[in-house]
C-alpha cells in the first residue's frame, strides 16, 4: 500500500520526470547512500531505538555518523565535528522529493491520556506564543492525531517574516522507554493547495506506520516499575516540554528566597540568620509523576523544605484549583523527619506541612509550617517569596537585611561593595 501510494502520487506530481534518470556522478549520490544501486525492500534498525523502519525500493538512506556528517557538510556548506553529529537515520527518495530524519529520544514512557483534553487550536495558540522573532506565524498543515498503535502525526506550516514558507511534518512513534521522531522539512509557497497537503500528509502517515519497536520495547510492554516521562504527548507537539507557556503545564520550577525578615517573623533565633538568609530553595515539580523535589545546592535549606536530597521527593496534593484557570492552585505536601543526636536517646522529630501558591503556572509564595518535638518543642511558620526565574545578586543581598536596614535608597557604590563582599564570601 505504501509503495502504491508513493508511486501514484509521485506520478501525479512529477509527471515530467523519469525516475530512472539518476546521475550517479552527482555529488549528492556520492555521500554513502545505501540502497541506491540494486535497490530492494528492506527493514533497517533505527540507531539506539530498539526499533526498525521499512525502506522501499525508491528510498535510499544514511545510517552512520560519518555519512551523516558528510551529508550535512554538503547540505550546509560548512564543516562539523563528528562528535556533534547525532545518532540518527536519514531517508530520502532517490529523486530527492523528500528527506526524513529518524531519531530516537530516550525520554521514558510518554503518557497520552491528557492529549484528549485539548483542541488543536489550543496547541497552535501555544506554538505561536512561543515562536521565534523571525517567524510570522504557525498554522496546521496536518492537525495532530494519535492512532491505536500509538503513532502521532502532525505538520506545521511556517510562515517566516522574510516571506518564505516551510513545512515541518512529524511522526512520533511511542515505545516503552521513549519515542522515535520522524521529521520532514519542505519548502513551499502560498500557492500550495490540497494536493500538496494530501501528498505529504499521506507520506508522513505511511512512513510512520512502518516503524516497529522490538518485542519488550513496545508501548504496550510498559510496567509500573518503568521510567515515567515528565513530558506528555501534548508537551512534545507544542514544543513547550510542559514548562512556562504550555498547553499542558506539567513541569514547574520554583525558586523560593529565604529572607532575614521571614526568619524574624517566624521567630527563628537571630544566631541562625546567617545560616539561612539569602539562600534559595530550588524545587522541581512534576505534575505527571505527582512529585515535588528539592534540588537546592545548599543542604542547609533542607531544614525548611523538609526534603533531604532527590531521593526524599514527596507526592503532593492540588488544592483550591481555580475554576477559570487550572494552572492556578495551591500545592501541598507533608513529611516527617526524625533526627538522632550524639546519644541514641537524643531524638527530635520534625513534621512539615508546606504549601506553594501557584498562579497561572507561576510560583508566587511558599508557606512552611514546621513542628519540632522531642528534646525541645518549637513551631515555625515561614512565608517566602517564590518565582520561576533565578534571583538576582541584588535580591539575594537584600534578603540578608531586615527592613530596618533595607538597602533600598542606598548609595549605589555602597551597594556594589556589599554585593561584592557577599559574593566573595559565598565563593
Amino acid at each position: 500500500m505504501k509503495l502504491f501510494i508513493l508511486l501514484f502520487l509521485q506520478f501525479l506530481f512529477f509527471l515530467n520526470l523519469n525516475a530512472n534518470e539518476i546521475n550517479l556522478n552527482d555529488p549528492f549520490y556520492k555521500l554513502g547512500w545505501k540502497n541506491l544501486e540494486n535497490p530492494e525492500i528492506s527493514r533497517i534498525q533505527i540507531p539506539n531505538a530498539n526499533a526498525s523502519i521499512e525502506i522501499i525500493k525508491s528510498e535510499i538512506y544514511l545510517n552512520t555518523k560519518q555519512d551523516i556528517k558528510n551529508f550535512e557538510e554538503y547540505l550546509y556548506n560548512q564543516e562539523y565535528n563528528i562528535d556533534d553529529i547525532d545518532e540518527k537515520l536519514i531517508i530520502s527518495d532517490n529523486e530527492q522529493y523528500y528527506k526524513i530524519e529518524a531519531k530516537y529520544y530516550d525520554e521514558g514512557y510518554i503518557t497520552t491520556d491528557r492529549f484528549k483534553n485539548f483542541k488543536s487550536s489550543d496547541l497552535l495558540e501555544t506554538i505561536n506564543k512561543n515562536k521565534s522573532e523571525s517567524i510570522d506565524k504557525f498554522s496546521w498543515a496536518l492537525e495532530p492525531t494519535i492512532s491505536e498503535n500509538m503513532i502521532s502525526t502532525y505538520g506545521y506550516k511556517v510562515k517566516w517574516k522574510d516571506g518564505d514558507i516551510t513545512y515541518w511534518y512529524y511522526g512520533n512513534i511511542l515505545g516503552r522507554n521513549g519515542y522515535v521522531e520522524l521529521k520532514m522539512v519542505l519548502f513551499g509557497d502560498e500557492s500550495d493547495g490540497d494536493d500538496f497537503f494530501n501528498y505529504y500528509g499521506d507520506l508522513i502517515n505511511q512512513i510512520s506506520s512502518t516503524v516497529e519497536f522490538n518485542d519488550q520495547y513496545k508501548y504496550s510492554d510498559f510496567t509500573q516499575d518503568d521510567y515515567l516521562s515528565s513530558y506528555t504527548l501534548t508537551n512534545i507537539i507544542d514544543g513547550s516540554w510542559g514548562e512556562g507557556t504550555a498547553t499542558d503545564l506539567t513541569n514547574i520550577i520554583a525558586n523560593c528566597l529565604i529572607t532575614t525578615e521571614a526568619l524574624k517573623k517566624a521567630g527563628i533565633a537571630e544566631s541562625d540568620y546567617p545560616r539561612f538568609a539569602g539562600k534559595v530553595i530550588n524545587f522541581y515539580i512534576s505534575d505527571v509523576r505527582n512529585e515535588i523535589i528539592d534540588l537546592s545546592i545548599d543542604d542547609e535549606v533542607n531544614v525548611i523544605s523538609g526534603m533531604y536530597g532527590i531521593e526524599d521527593k514527596q507526592n503532593f496534593q492540588k488544592l483550591n484549583i481555580s475554576h477559570n484557570n487550572p494552572n492556578t492552585f495551591d500545592l501541598s505536601y507533608t513529611n516527617i523527619i526524625e533526627v538522632v543526636g550524639d546519644k541514641k536517646t537524643d531524638k527530635s522529630k520534625y513534621e512539615y506541612k508546606n504549601k506553594l501558591v501557584i498562579k497561572d503556572g507561576i510560583p508566587k509564595l511558599m508557606f512552611a509550617k514546621i513542628d519540632q518535638t522531642g528534646l525541645s518543642f518549637n513551631k515555625w511558620n515561614l512565608t517566602l517569596g517564590c518565582k520561576s526565574e533565578d534571583f538576582t545578586e541584588e535580591e539575594i543581598a537584600s534578603a540578608k537585611f531586615v527592613k530596618s536596614k533595607s538597602i533600598s535608597g542606598m548609595d549605589p557604590k555602597k551597594l556594589e561593595e556589599i554585593i561584592k563582599k557577599l559574593k566573595e564570601r559565598s565563593e
